[in-house]
């Protein structure tokens, strides 16, 4: 992921300095059966919005993800409506967990959409940045947001609500670089869907991401990290370096 670190910074400020932390903003997601969600993502403070404009990448997958629902339908009914073998395992995969017991639909949505090898986006689109709808990532991969956009949309299909679920893009005090990942609420947990392992760890045993954003079909949260839980986080890599 190529996102720049000002422009990140730029969100968090105008979310911070344009939003009121409303009850949801420190939130809580809803979970199935509406009962309260665990504590905020990765210990950060949360502001919420319901303006998505100021993530186009996002909004253009929104808009488009409707047409795409149509084309996986066509695949459910027939094969040979699918475009591809890669298309067929996809769906199947997903037939075949829904009535499985949601930890092991996270666990095997994540296992297996990890078999794709990630691709930078100037490599795979010729761009900076390119966010891929989840047809694009089954026909061609993709970097870190592309990996939980797909998986966001297959856990969709699979009966988690959007409240759930969250892209979050944060930065990784380990490799030094802009990651996203996708947190999934469930019944009182975070649950981290990650494309560097095919592990489902719980927000208590991630240490290393420091939330920049997240993100829903209806929602984005800016995080804002207290000063010292950053600076403890990058002291312990940096001591862990040497």
């Amino acid at each position: 992921m190529s996102v720049r670190y000002p422009l990140l910074l730029l969100f968090v400020i105008v979310a911070a300095s344009a939003l009121s932390p409303t009850g949801n903003a420190l939130a809580q997601g809803r979970e199935r059966g509406g009962t309260p969600g665990p504590s905020p993502l990765l210990g950060a403070v949360e502001i919420a919005s319901n303006n998505l404009a100021a993530l186009p990448q996002w909004t253009r997958i929104l808009n488009k993800i409707e047409d795409e629902k149509k084309a996986m339908e066509r695949c459910d009914v027939s094969v040979d409506a699918c475009t591809s073998a890669e298309i067929v395992a996809w769906r199947a995969m997903i037939q075949g967990l829904r009535s499985q017991a949601p930890l092991d639909q996270l666990s095997e949505v994540n296992r297996f959409l990890n078999t794709w090898s990630e691709k930078p986006d100037d490599e795979n689109y010729g761009a900076e940045e390119y966010w891929a709808s989840p047809l694009e990532f089954i026909a061609r991969s993709g970097d870190s947001e592309d990996f939980a956009i797909v998986k966001f949309f297959t856990l969709r299909e699979l009966g988690f609500t959007n409240e759930q679920l969250r892209i979050v893009v944060a930065k990784d005090v380990l490799r030094n670089k802009v990651h996203s990942f996708l947190a999934v609420y469930h019944e009182g947990e975070i649950h981290i869907l990650d494309s560097v392992s095919n592990s489902v760890l719980t927000q208590n045993d991630v240490k290393y991401y420091v939330p920049f954003y997240s993100v829903n079909e209806t929602t984005r949260w800016a995080h804002i990290v207290v000063h010292a839980q950053a600076t403890v986080a990058a002291g312990k890599t940096a001591r862990g370096a040497r």
